[in-house]
């Protein structure tokens, strides 16, 4: 069956709904994507995908279901048959879904970056407030759609007949964060690529570490091997003052760029949670032990010093900029999100690729974050069969294990982006340390996820631990509010 988009202007009947008032003023840079172009030799045959799912094969008689999806990654779920790897993968799996339920699936798109967090939460909110059923199932940004689990808009879907978390298409640590008094309302998975693409890395420059005499850190990562210490140590090796003007700014060479975005993965990379689970199985938060302590003052002592610039600063807040310059050769490291890949691709000199570093050698494993802008899914509660939404959304996650994640990781990463070997070898690394922290999860209702990284880049007075002791009663009372708001 044909799959067709519904005009956007259909959403107007909707639009009378109050525009919500919770989003962040700050700019969220957006995030540049899409399919790659392909060659002959990477066009594949025309195959259904193979299914992983445990779902029966049931009619759903010709009905139509409707996704909303934001227009900027509308790549994720809908494309036509151009050639392209991807483009055809998806196609393949839309019209592989619709024949298998006798179906039809149709799509309303609508701009969902963060500069129309509001808007695009009103239109979910219009939608069910006015009760007519005008989506099945929506989709978008996580910390745009999932802040509205609160306010009861979406179904419990571990009460859906046809969907399984546990399947290994679904990110684990996504559904155990985001479970509150056994609800979980959004999910992250492999119906959109976006939940490895958007995963936060760290790339570096090997024109510069060949400048410097330094080995590729390849073999420590590998070896789990690869930590803060070292990660330290060698940006501190690598600054420069080119001009040698006794300034260090952005015409010369710093060892790590970012900005606050890529510096609060170093949080969990090292192992560190702001919660714990306590004896009533709720979370609780921490208090700050030695290992996090640690990290906070080293960072902040390496942010406050030579060897790190503040791109947000000197280069804008785009994280397109950021990349200009690393291609430039201003850093030795810069953190960024995988996906960024697709542009680094037209850098001259070469570049490798690193997950971000643990502790110590002690840790057991890496942890990967991934970027808030991944995609999320839900079923409002307004559905017309929310048990049938929840077939379709696992059905998409399924074959899009199967069939668009690995040619989205094996072609369009791993053959036409990653540049050597070892890179690859660090790729499949990075995917199986992906992780989400249950603070990061609800970052709009708990509103310090980041509160690590604004202190290493930028204080200068109390310790971490009493800065941190200071906002100890109102981060408590917000998680406790948190959970009051899925009582009942």
């Amino acid at each position: 069956m044909k799959i067709k988009i519904i005009c956007a202007l259909m959403c107007l009947l909707i639009l009378s709904a109050a525009v919500s008032c919770g989003s962040k003023d700050t700019t969220d840079p957006a995030v540049t994507g899409g399919s790659s172009e392909t060659t002959a030799e990477t066009t594949p045959e025309e195959t259904l995908p193979s299914r992983v799912d445990s779902l029966p094969d049931i009619s759903l008689n010709g009905e139509s279901y409707v996704m909303l999806l934001r227009e900027e990654r509308a790549f994720e779920f809908y494309a036509e048959d151009t050639g392209d790897i991807i483009d055809t993968a998806v196609y393949n799996r839309d019209r592989s879904i619709e024949e298998r339920f006798e179906c039809e699936i149709n799509y309303v798109l609508k701009p969902g970056l963060w500069g129309s967090a509001a808007e695009f939460k009103s239109v979910i909110r219009g939608a069910v407030m006015s009760g007519d059923g005008a989506f099945d199932i929506v989709t978008g940004q996580s910390n745009i759609v999932q802040p509205l689990n609160v306010e009861k808009l979406f179904v419990n879907l571990l009460d859906m007949e046809y969907i399984d978390l546990t399947k290994s298409y679904w990110l684990e640590s996504y559904t155990e964060g985001i479970n509150l008094n056994g609800e979980v309302n959004t999910v992250a998975g492999e119906f959109a690529h976006s939940c490895f693409s958007n995963a936060n890395v760290i790339y570096f420059n090997k024109a510069i570490m060949d400048d410097n005499g330094m080995t590729y850190p390849y073999e420590d990562a590998l070896n789990g091997a690869w930590t803060l210490d070292k990660f330290i140590t060698l940006a501190e090796s690598a600054t420069k003052d080119l001009n040698g003007d006794g300034v260090l700014d952005g015409t010369d060479i710093h060892g790590y760029c970012s900005y606050g975005n890529y510096l609060q993965p170093f949080f969990s990379s090292c192992g560190l949670e702001y919660t714990e689970i306590g004896d009533d199985g709720r979370r609780v938060l921490r208090t700050p032990d030695d290992r996090m302590i640690d990290v906070a003052e080293r960072l902040n002592a390496f942010c406050r010093s030579e060897h790190y610039i503040n791109s947000d600063k000197t280069y804008g807040g785009q994280d397109s900029n950021l990349m200009e310059q690393f291609m430039n050769g201003k850093f030795l490291f810069m953190g960024m999100m995988l996906e960024g890949t697709e542009t680094l691709r037209e850098m001259e000199v070469d570049y490798g690729l690193l997950p971000y570093p643990k502790y110590n050698e002690e840790q057991e494993r890496y942890y990967d974050t991934i970027l808030r802008r991944y995609t999320v899914a839900a079923v409002p509660t307004t559905a017309k069969n929310p048990d049938n939404s929840a077939l379709i959304l696992e059905a998409l996650a399924s074959e899009g294990y199967s069939n668009i994640l690995p040619k989205y990781y094996e072609i369009a990463l791993k053959d036409k982006y990653i540049r050597d070997e070892a890179s690859s070898k660090v790729l499949d690394l990075i995917r199986s340390s992906l992780w989400l922290e249950f603070v990061d999860l609800y970052y709009n209702d708990l509103a310090f996820s980041d509160y690590f990284a604004g202190y290493v880049e930028s204080s200068s007075g109390d310790t971490f631990a009493s800065s941190y002791e200071k906002n100890r009663k109102t981060w408590e009372s917000k998680i406790e509010n948190l959970y009051k708001s899925f009582e009942g």
